[in-house]
């Protein structure tokens, strides 16, 4: 199935990562286009394919292409060639979110991947929301469908327990669509019970 590409990957779960690749048509080119680069930055590096919709800042499935290194490439230098790798696929992915996140390991640690706090996941969406297609960061957040006096009483406890008040932090923890934060921010500012919104 990956027979265009020059290096070899271990298939993690072969039968969910097939399929996955077929229902998206554009995975395929995506990691071919990744491929050389792979080889180029991390030739000493073992690469596996795995799906999973388990990662903590996105709600949707991603084909994790996991990268495996030794400790030093990992903190000195594997960031930058993830922005880079990622800046090289825009032409393709165009108006879509890139449905292949490139994921690091060290070699012979184990880490809780993912895990928000883990520094493996840190450097996997970074690269990601670095490089994504128009240059802004995606905030995948599964919102709730909770009433506006909900909301409000929700964003008014958040902001009695939190000293800065960021609107994208909000609509992160809440889940609370990011037009509905700000009206409500808005609101609470204008009674005088919030001040400093960001």
């Amino acid at each position: 199935m990956f027979e265009n590409l020059t290096n070899d990957y271990k298939l993690i779960s072969p039968v969910t990562v097939e399929k996955f690749v077929e229902e998206n048509e554009i995975t395929k080119e995506i990691i071919g286009e990744m491929d050389p680069q792979l080889n180029h930055f991390f030739p000493d590096a073992e690469f596996s394919l795995e799906v999973s919709n388990q990662i903590n800042w996105t709600s949707e499935t991603k084909l994790l292409l996991n990268v495996k290194v030794n400790e030093d490439m990992f903190f000195n230098g594997m960031l930058d060639h993830f922005n880079e790798i990622y800046a090289s696929i825009e032409p393709i992915i165009e108006d879509i979110l890139c449905p292949v996140v490139l994921f690091p390991e060290i070699k012979n640690k184990s880490f809780d991947k993912m895990g928000n706090n883990s520094v493996i996941n840190l450097i996997a969406r970074t690269a990601y929301f670095n490089n994504d297609y128009d240059g802004s960061i995606e905030h995948e957040v599964q919102l709730r469908d909770i009433p506006k006096s909900q909301q409000k009483m929700e964003i008014i406890e958040y902001c009695r327990t939190h000293d800065d008040i960021f609107a994208l932090d909000i609509e992160d923890e809440l889940q609370i669509d990011f037009r509905d934060v700000c009206e409500i921010l808005d609101e609470l500012e204008k009674e005088g019970k919030i001040h400093e919104i960001r």
